[in-house]
């Protein structure tokens, strides 16, 4: 006699990476508009809260430029701290997004930078691409020429008959870098018309004045797009077709529930969604509120390791205010917020909010007040406060 192992549906929803194919939640509409633009050479800017999705949108969308002949250099700026790293990742990411497989090889890529104040090392890494690194230069003025060099690449491809786009993400990181790099960049990709340049930014307080004060070098540069939560409509079909592929079925009002507990924001959705497809699985029952509840539990179960870790590098002010958001989004710096959560004065409320949205913890909302960036770590402080209390 035989044993035949059955097998297990795999977990349909996915988060904490780049959501791709089956997995990427249905934003047509975000989606058909971006490569629209990007076609038709418009500068773009997509600023949207991190967990958003929108490095799976822009991804998704490289991926059906390049399918129709585009060619797309992408970089994220988060690992380039210094104009001498940004340099080495430019080079980098136009190489592998603007030179076919074919021009990649050392002998054309010394050409292609010939132009260049300063001459990259090339080597070829394990993987068989080639590697840079600028070396010889110290003084400002060279590593400023390098780059001046290096951005008007996209437009010397194009010129040569390409459909070209750069995409820079993590965008706000840029002045980090160094102050002047916006309007260095201002100055070459105006140049560059035929090229589209797509930002992508996560963090709203730091993207807006780049974008929108009239004294920045990029202010209306680019068209803004910001990315919100999905429709509830349009999210509950993408849900239900996910369960359905793992094996599980689920009712209008429970998906009504979910996202009404998650507000659409994708990364918590997919979150929540998979908690609930391994209950539903592992103890055979339909989705009903009670069994949402107790996933919503094992979610926050499993996150408060990390929640824990970050608590415990707080100081008591900072603390003091994610409580209090636990407990009530609002204006931080109103008198009566302050009085109502026992906070402390103004100033001090704003040296705590700095603090925490630098730590990614602190969303501004629509309504021009605060909010937690993560849900369920609402949950967690919640959890937190009533151990206070007791």
């Amino acid at each position: 006699m035989h044993n035949t192992a059955v097998a297990v549906p795999a977990n349909p929803f996915r988060y904490g990476a780049v959501a791709r194919g089956e997995y990427f939640a249905d934003r047509e509409r975000e989606l058909a508009a971006l490569t629209a633009d990007i076609r038709g050479g418009q500068d773009v800017v997509v600023i949207s809260r991190r967990r958003l999705g929108k490095t799976s949108l822009v991804e998704t969308a490289i991926d059906e430029l390049r399918a129709e002949g585009m060619l797309v250099a992408y970089l994220d700026l988060l690992g380039s701290p210094s104009k001498e790293e940004l340099a080495d990742d430019l080079a980098q990411a136009f190489s592998d997004g603007l030179l076919s497989p074919i021009e990649r090889t050392v002998d054309r890529i010394r050409g292609w930078f010939s132009h260049l104040a300063v001459q990259p090392r090339v080597t070829v890494g394990e993987d068989g691409r080639p590697q840079f690194e600028f070396l010889g230069y110290e003084r400002h003025e060279d590593a400023d020429a390098l780059l001046d060099g290096l951005l008007e690449l996209p437009g010397r491809v194009a010129a040569d008959g390409h459909r070209v786009c750069v995409v820079l993400d993590e965008f706000q990181e840029i002045v980090a870098i160094d102050a002047t790099l916006p309007g260095q960049l201002r100055a070459v990709f105006q140049r560059q018309p035929e090229v589209a340049h797509v930002y992508l930014g996560s963090k709203r307080h730091l993207m807006e004045p780049l974008f929108m004060d009239r004294a920045a070098p990029l202010y209306r540069s680019a068209k803004p797009m910001p990315l919100g939560p999905i429709d509830p409509h349009v999210f509950a079909e993408f849900l239900r077709d996910r369960f359905g592929a793992g094996g599980v079925g689920i009712s209008a009002p429970a998906l009504e529930r979910i996202l009404s507990l998650t507000g659409g924001l994708p990364y918590e959705t997919q979150e929540l969604c998979s908690y609930v497809w391994a209950e539903a699985k592992l103890r055979g029952v339909p989705v009903d509120d009670e069994l949402i509840g107790t996933a919503v539990e094992a979610l926050v179960d499993a996150e408060a390791a990390r929640y824990t870790a970050v608590w415990d590098r707080l100081p008591g002010k900072q603390r003091a205010l994610l409580l209090a958001l636990a407990r009530e989004s609002g204006r931080v710096y109103s008198e009566a917020y302050r009085r109502r959560h026992k906070l402390g004065s103004a100033s001090s409320m704003q040296r705590a909010l700095g603090a925490l949205e630098k730590l990614d913890l602190i969303d501004s909302n629509e309504a021009g007040g605060q909010t937690l960036a993560d849900l369920f770590m609402r949950l967690w402080l919640r959890r937190v406060g009533r151990a206070g209390d007791a």
